[in-house]
């Protein structure tokens, strides 16, 4: 039973914290008003409370909006995104389960100092091994190509840890029982362990795509067809633009934002799960 003076503790740690998140959401709540005005309402705002009210709704509304639509190829960039997101999602999930079950659950030779390299390259910044992935894939020939893109993405040791700490508490009980039916490792993981590990699935699933979402550095590299290009990098094209207004600035740091809330509202719940599960571990 909670006392009256305990309900009033946490009726005042509420009234702080909504408090304090509105404080952080200002920027949001100004870029987003904003974003559907003219430059010239938008100078004229600044020093009021009405740079944080959008403009009434009119015919001219979403003008910012329509321009970047219609006039540029953002929302390609956007589906471009979207789909190398798509498919380093199920490949990571893959190989890297697949890395983080043997780690887990097989025993082979040196298995201990595979995963204490795996934990080193933890600190590895990726920009120190960005150049020798840039000139094996020029070697290879797959520049500008979605091959060469997704490649050097498909592993990552962060990923790989995050499955072996939750797939090493999964019972043995489980994969006995499962080879009396004639259930081999591979189907096993598939048909059972997936299944079993919903929490880091959509955990890493989440984090691959921020991750792709957020890319500027490699994708610029690799990629030399304005077709092929990414959302950041359309992002700074656009913006870098003289001829872009400030509205039109706002409305596709919006269009960019909003993929990013949405997966958080989303998955909020899954992602502190699985990554306060995997702290959880013993191994």
């Amino acid at each position: 039973m909670v006392s009256k003076k305990q309900r009033r503790i946490n009726w005042i740690l509420v009234a702080v914290l909504l408090v304090l998140s509105i404080f952080f959401l200002f920027p949001v709540i100004w870029m987003l008003a904003n974003s559907f005005k003219p430059d010239a309402a938008i100078t004229a705002d600044m020093n009021s409370i009405a740079a944080f009210i959008p403009p009434a709704l009119d015919g001219n509304f979403f003008d910012n909006y329509i321009e970047i639509i219609t006039n540029t190829s953002f929302l390609r960039y956007m589906g471009n995104t979207l789909l190398y997101a798509a498919i380093l999602i199920v490949l990571g999930i893959i190989v890297n389960g697949l890395a983080g079950y043997a780690l887990a659950k097989i025993d082979f030779p040196f298995r201990e100092q595979w995963l204490l390299i795996i934990m080193m390259l933890l600190i590895v910044p990726t920009e120190t091994v960005i150049t020798i992935h840039f000139l094996i894939i020029a070697k290879a020939g797959l520049l500008n190509t979605i091959l060469g893109y997704i490649l050097p993405s498909i592993v990552n040791p962060f990923n790989i840890f995050l499955f072996r700490q939750v797939f090493v508490s999964l019972p043995d009980d489980v994969y006995e029982a499962a080879q009396l039916d004639f259930c081999g490792p591979v189907k096993y993981f598939f048909t059972m362990v997936i299944p079993m590990s919903k929490t880091v699935v959509a955990t890493v699933s989440v984090f691959t795509f921020l991750n792709v979402w957020n890319d500027y550095l490699w994708p610029a590299l690799v990629f030399t067809s304005s077709d092929m290009l990414t959302a950041q990098i359309g992002l700074n094209s656009i913006t870098s633009n003289e001829n872009t207004t400030m509205g039109q600035t706002l409305a596709v740091i919006t269009l960019v934002t909003i993929p990013v809330i949405i997966i958080y509202s989303l998955f909020s719940k899954q992602i502190v799960e699985g990554v306060t599960s995997t702290g959880s571990k013993e191994g």
